[in-house]
């Protein structure tokens, strides 16, 4: 299965990826998350299918199932 990370910054410029699991997917979001913390918005993971699902949403707070 594949899954697409983006992480959203609060200028609302965004940064996405292509990953095989919600884990590599996740990690990737945290990484990105730590080295730019005062401006991270948040970061979601969809699940690539017929149609584009949310699987998780991460923001200052954690991490959140839809």
């Amino acid at each position: 299965m594949t899954f697409y990370a983006r992480v959203v910054f609060e200028t609302n410029a965004s940064v996405a990826e292509r990953h095989d699991d919600v884990s590599t997917a996740r990690g990737w979001i945290e990484a990105e998350k730590n080295a730019s913390p005062e401006s991270f918005r948040l970061g979601q993971i969809f699940e690539v299918a017929q149609v584009r699902q949310i699987v998780a949403t991460c923001d200052s707070e954690g991490w959140h199932s839809p």
